[in-house]
Parts: structure tokens; C-alpha cells; sequence
């Protein structure tokens, strides 16, 4: 009996150790896979601006899950804006942070400037502040993408909103000054009583005419 009781007591200690182990590796998978999956993307594009087709904005994202620290973007050859920084440093070069699915832009000018040029772009970010190690992406973006590129209207429903928003401010701002007169077209009650009173007024001329019989010569 006391062996029996012995051996279980093996098993089940040998149990609780393999037990202990197998949740320590699977506590560390799931830390190792979390790490993984969590991370930041950062992209740097040149994009029609939003209002006006012939302008490009410098949009910089992070398409990734994690937050983007310590960003730094370059291009070769620089933007032509800002080459020499004869007209200032160009926007947008460094980051401090950039939310997961955050984006930043700034205008960098006329469509012109830029039309079938080639950029190779570079952008380089932290996973952690005080991470030494810089995770990298470099790829090329070509002006001539958006050869014959054009839009049928406003290219988002927020900008015809905020067009029609505009206009109704401004049209209400000559009103408001009193250089156009608001008119308003006002139905009452008496209006109303005074439409049926008419209606009912002709029916009861009608319906007379209708029963008056045609007059002959008398026989």
C-alpha cells in the first residue's frame, strides 16, 4: 500500500514539474510571437494633394501595429523644393513618434516640379526609445505613376462637405452684411382658409352652371 501511494505521489510531483514547464514555454512563445507580430511600418510617399490635383503632399504613415519612434525620412536625389534648403528644410525628415495607422503630411509644391522624376526613399525607425537597433525600409516611387492621373469631382465625400460648408458660409456672410436681401415665402392659416374658401366658392359656380338649363324661345 505504501508503495502505491508513493508512486502516485512520483507521478504526480513529475506532473506538476512538466506542467510548470510546459506553461513556461508556452508563456514565452506567446511573449516571442506578440513581439513578432507588434511592429511599426513606416512609408513615405509623394501624393496628389486632396484639394487640388496639380499640388503633392509628402505623406509619411505607419502601417504597422506598434508605435513608430525616432523616425527619420531621406530622399535621393532631395525634393526639389528643398534642395540647397535654399527654401527652408524640407517638412517631415525626423519624427519623434508616429502612432500605429497615423499619418502626417505637408505640402511640398507644384505637380511640376516634381512630373517623371524617380525617388528612392528611405525611411529608418525605433521599435523602442532607447533601442539602439534601427529597423530600415527602402524602395523607389515614380513620378510617371500618375501620367494622365485626375478625379471627377472632389477626390473624398469630407472635402465636397466641407466645399458646400464654404459656399453656404459665404453666401450667408453677404446676407448677414446686408448686401443681399433674405427673402421667405410664408403660408399661414388664413392663407390656407382663405384657399379653400375660394375653392369652395368656385365648385358652387361650377356646379350652378352646370344644372342652369339653356334658354329657348318660348312655344
Amino acid at each position: 500500500m505504501a508503495d502505491v501511494q508513493t508512486a502516485s505521489m512520483v507521478v504526480t510531483a513529475i506532473a506538476t514539474i512538466g506542467l510548470g514547464i510546459f506553461t513556461w514555454v508556452l508563456a514565452r512563445e506567446t511573449k516571442r510571437l506578440s513581439n513578432a507580430t507588434a511592429q511599426a511600418h513606416v512609408v513615405a510617399t509623394l501624393e496628389p494633394n486632396d484639394w487640388a490635383i496639380n499640388h503633392l503632399d509628402l505623406i509619411v504613415t505607419n502601417t504597422g501595429n506598434a508605435a513608430a519612434h525616432d523616425v527619420e525620412v531621406t530622399f535621393s536625389p532631395e525634393l526639389e523644393k528643398y534642395k540647397g534648403n535654399l527654401s527652408g528644410e524640407r517638412p517631415l525628415k525626423r519624427v519623434s513618434v508616429l502612432k500605429p495607422g497615423q499619418s502626417l503630411s505637408s505640402y511640398v509644391g507644384e505637380f511640376s516640379l516634381y512630373n517623371k522624376k524617380t525617388y528612392q526613399i528611405t525611411t529608418s525607425w525605433k521599435h523602442r526609445p532607447a533601442e539602439k537597433r534601427r529597423l530600415s525600409l527602402s524602395y523607389e516611387q515614380s513620378l510617371d505613376d500618375y501620367e494622365g492621373f485626375g478625379t471627377l469631382g472632389a477626390r473624398s465625400p469630407l472635402i465636397q462637405i466641407a466645399e458646400q460648408v464654404k459656399k453656404l458660409r459665404e453666401d450667408w456672410q453677404y446676407v448677414a452684411s446686408g448686401s443681399r436681401k433674405l427673402s421667405a415665402d410664408v403660408y399661414s392659416s388664413e392663407d390656407r382658409a382663405r384657399e379653400q374658401r375660394d375653392r369652395q366658392k368656385q365648385r358652387e359656380e361650377y356646379r350652378s352652371r352646370a344644372v342652369k338649363k339653356p334658354e329657348g324661345d318660348a312655344k
